[in-house]
């Protein structure tokens, strides 16, 4: 699911993007699905183009077999993938979606969907007209996938933030491994533990997903207050700093270095820390990559429980799609309890249906993946986010980095953050 945030200047074609989508009209436009474009919303032809992100030929070959599903499942429906690269792909959309000319179905991701809401078809009414269960999804990321109230996209996966352990080095250092309910103190007494011999208990960067969470467990603060940028509340500037600590002051995590945005997971892979914050869709890669017994555990705990976010994407429609039913019969095959079986048995994602639950959790084949997942996902909220937030996780990334390494005050990084950004949340 969750990707790296867009490099470089990216973010800014992005906000630019997603800023002119307020100007999108509610309805018509070109189609930019290649169905009968006759405005019926007849379900029983059409022929639909969905943009998503992609990684590679395997990559498009397996998300083509979820889009067969709507053929599969309806004869005159066909679903044709176009793929583009993460990085390429929110600015692309956006630019489409501003211009009425998008594709029936489009890919979303939840902290992205804010930026693109108004132009993206509210689902509530196809939901209702074709008996689509909120209740056979997990919730979280159902509601971090609404803008307003109104659901934007149907998720196919999701996962709350949780800590990835390297369970050789734990059983070397002689630390108990974590279980549900561990406290900030336990971890970081394990983690002071488990930094020696040129090895950190931690590794961390801040990314957007990953400060907020440790942020929101250690003080209870949000990123946003009545839908705007929050950062310089006390509570927040409180969970940073203490988030900042872990590499400035308690040194139990490596410096940060500000070019490699794969720091953090090479390090974990590598054995050179002996944890990470990361999200469940990351686990089956990750355990295929390392040479270690790996585990996961929620979130330590703070003053008021371990507390977390859960992210997750899903498929939603354009609203200059002219054959909104037949594309929302095609969402609901794609996120279906078959498509999302094979592409949680493929290590793909974890699925945002429950009924495909059991498929991930026996892929993965880690003892107490489904405790811990299931205590994080109790425990966690959608990250919900502002408008511009593709320029706040940029400036985050950049200034945390500076924030975490000593080089700037956290206050001053997180005010900086604010005056920057805050203006446009």
């Amino acid at each position: 699911m969750y990707r790296k945030p867009a490099r470089a200047r990216r973010w800014a074609i992005a906000t630019l993007s997603a800023i002119a989508l307020t100007a999108v009209a509610a309805c018509g436009g070109n189609d930019g699905s290649g169905g009968s474009g006759d405005g019926s919303g007849s379900a029983d032809k059409a022929d639909l183009t969905w943009s998503f992100w992609v990684g590679g030929t395997e990559d498009v070959a397996a998300w083509q077999k979820v889009a067969d599903q709507a053929t599969t499942d309806h004869a005159g429906i066909t679903v044709k993938l176009q793929g583009t690269d993460w990085d390429s792909y929110w600015s692309k959309i956006g630019t489409l979606l501003a211009s009425g000319k998008a594709p029936c179905i489009i890919g979303m991701q939840s902290l992205r969907t804010t930026s693109y809401a108004s132009a993206m078809l509210p689902l509530d009414d196809l939901m209702s007209k074709y008996g689509l269960k909120t209740e056979d999804f997990d919730k979280p990321i159902m509601d971090g996938l609404k803008v307003d109230g109104k659901q934007i996209a149907i998720p196919y996966d999701s996962g709350p933030m949780v800590i990835f352990y390297n369970r050789d080095l734990f059983k070397a250092a002689g630390v108990a491994e974590p279980k549900p309910g561990w406290t900030m103190d336990e971890f970081t007494a394990a983690a002071r533990k488990l930094t020696a011999g040129g090895k950190t208990g931690l590794v961390t960067r801040p990314g957007d997903l990953g400060v907020t969470s440790w942020v929101r467990t250690m003080t209870g603060a949000e990123p946003l207050a009545d839908g705007k940028l929050n950062l310089t509340d006390g509570k927040f500037v409180e969970g940073f700093t203490k988030y900042a600590d872990f590499v400035k002051t308690d040194k139990i995590a490596p410096q940060v270095p500000g070019g490699n945005p794969d720091f953090e997971t090479q390090q974990f892979v590598a054995g050179k820390a002996a944890m990470q914050l990361n999200g469940p869709w990351s686990l089956i890669d990750t355990k295929g990559k390392v040479k270690f017994q790996l585990g996961i555990a929620p979130i330590p705990a703070g003053p008021d429980g371990s507390k977390t976010y859960t992210a997750g994407s899903g498929f939603g429609i354009s609203r200059s799609c002219k054959t909104p039913d037949a594309a929302f019969q095609a969402i609901m095959s794609m996120t279906s309890e078959k498509p999302l079986t094979t592409l949680a048995a493929a290590g793909r994602a974890y699925p945002a249906r429950i009924a495909a639950h059991p498929a991930w959790f026996t892929a993965a084949g880690i003892d107490g993946a489904k405790e811990t997942i299931d205590y994080a996902s109790e425990n966690s909220v959608p990250l919900v986010t502002s408008k511009n937030w593709v320029q706040v996780s940029d400036l985050l990334t950049r200034f945390g980095v500076q924030a975490l390494n000593g080089e700037i005050p956290p206050e001053q990084a997180l005010q900086t953050i604010q005056d920057q950004a805050g203006a446009g949340s």
